[in-house]
């Protein structure tokens, strides 16, 4: 089997893995990978949009850690250094035999912010623009970095101390996190569907598009472009049209990237749009980009025509909780 060796780029990502990608890019990548590893993804299911989302890859010592709302990689966090090798330039610095002692890391890595004492783990922290690298303390030594101005070249003992933990983030401190920017450049954008008696409009806000329900396929082409897949629903003779002469049943048009299906009945017109929340837990979770929606009702007649009578706002979004959705 190849050994794989990732690459480390403080600030930007460690392999296949880039800060900003959506969740439905980095599972690719995850399940791309030969053999397949096997990982978790662990959330908070009661409060969805509270907590990050940690993808865990127990073989390589990972965790991906996701914007719960943007759904976007913020945090690369290695708590196993050995299992995977990284480079730093063109020098493997952790993984296998390797052990990344104290002043390997400060020679490799060039000067570094003041590092500190991170009690709770009982680590030393040293940091860098984009990335901090972790290092265990012995309890009968913990005493001498405390005040955080030593640094823990070498113990009392004699002894050196080995990295077990790497991060890669945004920002000069990961206790102070910045939010990364997409890697696409549309990606999240604010969808604003606007829902009138007699129209629905969906405009793209970031590549200031727009396209209608009752729109032919090329309409709706000319402006997102061809749909990454087609799917047709089972034709039932009942159920079908007859159009040119053949009979003609409803089809999707599958934009996964844009985190939406769009549905053409027979007589070749957009009936329905699916908008995908990408919701945890889902069966088709990863499969979609999540789609940053906005739903507007233009009138109180047309919010009542939705069913949703029991809406005290007009403006529905993808973290809007279900139970306020009640009929």
């Amino acid at each position: 089997m190849i050994r794989e060796v990732w690459r480390i780029e403080l600030g930007v990502g460690v392999g296949p893995f880039r800060l900003g990608a959506s969740i439905a890019e980095v599972l690719h990548a995850l399940k791309s990978r030969l053999p397949v590893r096997p990982f978790e993804v662990a959330y908070d299911a009661t409060e969805p949009y509270k907590r990050d989302v940690v993808v865990d890859s127990a073989e390589d010592g990972l965790k991906l850690h996701f914007d719960p709302v943007r759904q976007i990689l913020k945090v690369i966090e290695f708590y196993d250094v050995n299992r995977v090798a990284l480079k730093f330039g063109r020098v493997v610095i952790f993984g296998g035999d390797i052990s990344a002692t104290f002043m390997s890391v400060y020679n490799l890595f060039g000067p570094t912010f003041p590092g500190h004492y991170d009690a709770s783990e009982q680590t030393y922290v040293l940091g860098y623009e984009g990335g901090c690298v972790k290092f265990p303390i012995p309890a009968e030594y913990r005493n001498l970095y405390q005040n955080g101005t030593d640094l823990p070249m070498e113990f009392p003992n004699g002894a050196t101390p080995a990295a077990t933990g790497f991060t890669v983030f945004v920002g000069g401190d990961y206790r102070s996190l910045g939010l990364p920017t997409p890697t696409k450049k549309h990606y999240f954008e604010e969808v604003e569907v606007n829902i009138g008696e007699e129209q629905t409009s969906l405009v793209f806000t970031g590549r200031k598009q727009c396209i209608q329900l009752g729109w032919s396929p090329q309409e709706v082409i000319s402006e997102l472009g061809a749909p990454v897949s087609v799917f047709r629903k089972s034709e039932d003779p009942n159920d079908g049209a007859t159009v040119a002469g053949g009979l003609v049943g409803d089809y999707f048009h599958n934009y996964p990237h844009l985190g939406l299906d769009i549905l053409y009945d027979s007589m070749h017109r957009a009936s329905k749009v699916i908008l995908k929340t990408n919701a945890l837990g889902h069966p088709d979770f990863g499969a979609y980009n999540k789609c940053n929606f906005r739903l507007s009702f233009q009138s109180s007649s047309a919010l009542q025509k939705s069913g949703i009578s029991k809406r005290t706002s007009q403006e529905i979004t993808p973290q809007t909780p279900v139970h306020s959705l009640a009929m």
